[in-house]
C-alpha cells in the first residue's frame, strides 16, 4: 500500500532536486554571508562604511553632490591638497556609484545610506550575474546552479574580491561580476541564437560597465573587439550596425566626464606602484603565498575557491574541444586574456596603469562561469560510482588533506569562527590575518573624536594627516583644509602631500621647514608607522598630545599664512576662494596664494574699475604650482577667485 500523504508530500517538495535546490541552498547561504558581513543595522545607520577606501569614495560622493547641486561635474576643491580637481581623475572608479547615490538621494534617502546600499545591491547581485552569464551561454540547468554557487563562494572567500569590496573598492568589485555578464551577453547576440531584447540590454550593460570602473575597458575590450573582427565577414550589415551603435553609445554615456579628463591630461600623472603582478604570482597565488601586499592588497592569500574555478574552466574547455563546442574559442581566449593581464600586463606597455593584478577578480568569475558544466558532470553519485574502489581511499586522503586549506578560507573571513578547540587547523587560519573578519562597519569613535579636536582648531593652516584613510574622512568631516588622503591619486596636485613621497625624500629632513611653510602646514596629525624625521623636529613642532587613542598631533610653530607673496585674508569654500584687504607684494601688483593654480579659475574684483587676472606662479617640488594674481591696473582690495563654468 502507498502512504497517499507521503506521495503529496514528495509531489509538494519535489521541486527542491536537483538544480533547484541547489538554487535554493547557495543562495540561502549567500543571504546569511551577506547579512553577517553587511549588517543592516549598519547599512541604514548613521555614517558611511568605515573601510579605508569607503572614505575616500565617500569624500568624493559628499564633495560632488555639493558641486552637483551648484550644476558642476567636476569642482576645484580648495580645501584638499592646497586645491586639487575633484571629479576630474581620481573619482574614475566611483562614477556610477556616485549616481546611484544622486538618484537615491534625491528621492529622499540620507546620502550616506545611498552609499552603503550599493554595496548591498553589489553583493546581491554577484551571483545573479554569474547565473545569466552561464545561461547566456547555454549550458545546462545544474551547471548554471554550480556557477551560481561559486559566485556566492567568490564574493565571500576569495581573497582578492573580498578584499575589493571589504575595504571600500566596490566599484571594481561590481564591475567585476558586471563585465562577465556584458561579455556573455554579447558573444550571445554575435553567434546566437540572440536574446530577444539583447542589444538593448547591452546599450544600458556596457555603459554602464564603464561608468562603474574605468578599467573594465580593459577587461572587455580584448575579448569584445577579438569577436567582432572574427565574426565580421559572417554578420550582416544590421548586425555591424549595432555593435558600432553600441560602441557610440557607450562612449558618448561616458563622455560627460571623459571629455574633461582627456582635456586635462598635463595634469595626471600615472603610477605604477600597486597591483604590478609578474609570472611568478601565479605560482605564489596557487600556493597561496603572501609576498607583496602592494601587488595581492593586505590580507592573507585565499585563492582556494579561485584556483578550483580556474581548474575546473579549464576541464570544461576540454571538454567543449572533444565535443566541437562553438563556443570553445571565446571562452577559453577570454580566460586566457584575463589571464594574461593577471600576470604579465605589468611587463606591457601602458596596462601597469591600470594596476593589472585586480584582472585576477573578473578571470575568477569568467572561470566560474566556464566550470559550472565539468563540475554539473563530474561531481555527482555515477561519477564517484565510476571511482576504482583501489582510488577512492587515495581520494578521501586527499579530501582530507585539503581540509585545513578549505578551513581557513571559511575562518579568515567569517567573524568569531572559533579555532582554539581545532588543534591542527589552528596554524592554517591564524597568519597574517590583516582583516580577520571583513565585516563592514560604521565610523569609529575614535574618528569622530579627531575630527571633533580638528573642528576645535583655530583656522591657521591646513593639516597634514599622516593616516591617509582619516584624511579623506576628515575632508567631508570637517571642511577643514586638508593635506592627506590617498597617496596615490594619479595627479600633478598629490605632490603637495607629504606622505605622497618615501620616506627617503629630502622633504622629510632638511626640507621639512621649506616644504611646512610652502604649503601653509598648521597641525600634523601622525599615526603608525612612527617617523622619527619628521616627530623629533621640536625646533619645528609644538606636541599637542594624543587625540583619540592613537593620533599623535603637532602644531607648527610659525605657520607660514595662506599668502606667499603680499597680504590677505583668505576663505576658500568648494569652487572659490575669497580674498579681502589685499596688499600686493612691495613693488608690484601682484599677490601669491598658498593654493593650486588651475586654468579654469577667474578672477572677479569686488572694486569698481579695477580688473584682476590669474597667472601660474612655479613652486619648487610642486609641478601645478600656485596662483598668483594680477592687478589691472592695481590690486584691488577685495576679489574673488572661481571656476569658470
Amino acid at each position: 500500500m502507498t502512504d497517499p500523504t507521503a506521495t503529496a508530500g514528495s509531489t509538494r517538495w519535489g521541486w527542491l532536486r536537483g538544480h533547484r535546490g541547489m538554487f535554493v541552498v547557495f543562495a540561502a547561504i549567500h543571504a546569511g554571508l551577506v547579512l553577517n558581513a553587511i549588517p543592516l543595522r549598519v547599512v541604514f545607520g548613521a555614517q558611511p562604511f568605515s573601510g579605508p577606501d569607503y572614505q575616500t569614495h565617500f569624500q568624493h560622493t559628499h564633495t560632488l553632490t555639493r558641486a552637483l547641486a551648484e550644476g558642476r561635474l567636476w569642482v576645484y576643491d580648495p580645501m584638499m591638497l592646497a586645491g586639487y580637481p575633484a571629479g576630474l581623475f581620481f573619482d574614475v572608479d566611483n562614477k556610477a556609484h556616485f549616481l546611484f547615490c544622486t538618484v537615491l538621494h534625491r528621492l529622499g534617502l540620507p546620502l550616506h545610506v545611498a552609499f552603503n546600499l550599493f554595496t548591498l545591491a553589489s553583493a546581491i547581485a554577484m551571483p545573479i550575474s554569474l547565473w545569466l552569464a552561464a545561461r547566456l551561454l547555454g549550458v545546462s540547468a545544474r551547471a548554471q546552479a554550480w556557477s551560481f554557487g561559486l559566485g556566492v563562494l567568490l564574493w565571500h572567500f576569495e581573497s582578492l574580491i573580498r578584499f575589493f569590496w571589504g575595504g571600500g573598492m566596490i566599484s571594481f568589485a561590481t564591475a567585476t561580476h558586471l563585465c562577465v555578464l556584458v561579455l556573455a551577453l554579447f558573444y550571445r547576440q554575435l553567434c546566437g541564437p540572440p536574446v530577444r531584447g539583447g542589444y538593448a540590454a547591452l546599450l544600458v550593460l556596457l555603459p554602464l560597465a564603464l561608468l562603474t570602473h574605468v578599467w573594465s575597458f580593459a577587461a572587455l575590450a580584448g575579448p569584445m573587439i577579438g569577436l567582432y573582427l572574427a565574426r565580421a565577414r559572417v554578420l550582416p550589415l544590421a548586425a555591424h550596425a549595432r555593435v558600432w551603435a553600441l560602441a557610440v553609445v557607450t562612449v558618448a554615456v561616458n563622455s560627460y566626464w571623459l571629455v574633461p579628463a582627456l582635456t586635462h591630461m598635463e595634469l595626471m600623472a600615472p603610477s605604477h606602484k600597486l597591483g604590478q603582478a609578474t609570472p611568478d604570482f601565479a605560482l605564489y597565488d596557487l600556493l597561496e603565498v603572501f609576498v607583496d601586499p602592494l601587488t595581492t592588497g593586505f590580507v592573507r592569500q585565499r585563492t582556494l575557491v579561485r584556483t578550483v574555478a580556474v581548474l575546473a574552466a579549464i576541464g570544461t574547455l576540454v571538454a567543449w574541444r572533444r565535443a566541437r563546442e562553438p563556443a570553445l574559442r571565446y571562452a577559453g581566449g577570454t580566460l586566457l586574456w584575463l589571464f594574461g593581464l593577471t600576470y604579465a600586463g605589468a611587463l606591457l606597455p601602458l596596462v601597469p596603469a591600470t594596476e593589472p593584478y585586480r584582472f585576477a577578480a573578473p578571470m575568477a568569475c569568467w572561470a566560474a562561469v566556464l566550470a559550472g558544466p565539468w563540475l554539473a558532470d563530474n561531481l555527482t553519485r555515477r561519477t564517484w560510482s565510476q571511482v576504482p574502489a583501489s582510488l577512492r581511499g587515495l581520494a578521501v586522503g586527499l579530501l582530507i588533506l585539503l581540509a585545513p586549506r578549505v578551513y581557513a578560507q571559511l575562518a579568515t573571513f567569517v567573524p568569531g569562527l572559533d579555532v582554539s578547540s581545532m588543534g591542527f587547523l589552528k596554524s592554517a587560519v591564524q597568519e597574517e590575518q590583516f582583516f580577520p573578519s571583513m565585516r563592514l562597519k560604521p565610523i569609529s569613535d575614535e574618528f569622530q573624536e579627531v575630527a571633533a579636536w580638528v573642528a576645535a582648531q583655530p583656522d591657521e593652516g591646513r593639516f597634514l594627516v599622516h593616516y591617509w584613510a582619516l584624511g579623506e574622512y576628515l575632508r567631508w568631516a570637517t571642511d577643514r583644509p586638508i593635506l592627506g588622503g590617498f597617496p596615490d591619486r594619479r595627479t600633478t596636485h598629490e605632490q603637495s602631500n607629504l606622505f605622497h613621497f618615501l620616506d627617503s625624500d629630502e622633504r622629510y629632513n632638511e626640507g621639512l621647514e621649506r616644504y611646512l611653510q610652502t604649503f601653509n602646514v598648521a597641525y600634523i596629525l601622525m599615526s603608525v608607522p612612527h617617523i622619527p624625521a619628521i616627530e623629533r623636529r621640536l625646533d619645528l613642532l609644538e606636541p599637542r598630545g594624543i587625540v583619540g587613542s592613537s593620533y599623535r598631533a603637532y602644531r607648527v610653530r610659525k605657520p607660514a599664512g595662506w599668502v606667499a607673496r603680499g597680504s590677505a585674508q583668505v576663505r576658500a569654500g568648494l569652487g572659490r576662494i575669497e580674498v579681502s584687504a589685499a596688499e600686493p607684494a612691495p613693488g608690484t601688483e601682484e599677490l601669491v596664494l598658498r593654493y593650486h593654480w588651475l586654468r579654469e579659475l577667474t578672477c572677479r574684483s569686488a572694486v569698481q574699475n579695477v580688473d584682476c587676472r590669474l597667472e601660474r606662479e612655479p613652486v619648487e617640488g610642486d609641478e601645478t604650482g600656485f596662483i598668483r594674481v594680477v592687478g589691472a591696473p592695481r590690486l584691488p582690495a577685495e576679489f574673488v577667485l572661481e571656476q569658470a563654468r
